[in-house]
């Protein structure tokens, strides 16, 4: 063993861990999917050159591009709160959130 490879792992210097950019916040949660779909996911991700997370995100955002969720009256100064508000459907019927 040559005295510069034991001197190189000694002198390692840390390095600041890089966090993945995504553009928007992303919560943690949690579905149950069958068999199938599991793998057709990871299949897809893998061939796009993605992951999981990422592709289902996508696939969402495209389903739910005419769901518009509006809130109104005290609820819309409190962020988050869910209920009383309305949610309007791609047709642009409304109906109670509640």
């Amino acid at each position: 063993m040559s005295q510069g490879a034991g001197s190189a792992k000694g002198k390692r210097t840390k390095s600041a861990k890089t966090t993945k950019s995504n553009g928007a916040e992303r919560l943690k949660c949690s579905l149950l999917l069958t068999p199938e779909n599991d793998l057709r996911l990871t299949v897809l991700a893998s061939l796009r050159g993605t992951d999981r997370s990422t592709l289902l995100n996508s696939i969402l955002d495209d389903s739910l591009r005419g769901v518009v969720v509006s809130l109104r009256g005290p609820l819309a100064a409190e962020s988050g709160a869910g209920g009383g508000g309305e949610v309007l459907a791609e047709g642009g019927e409304a109906s109670s959130a509640a």
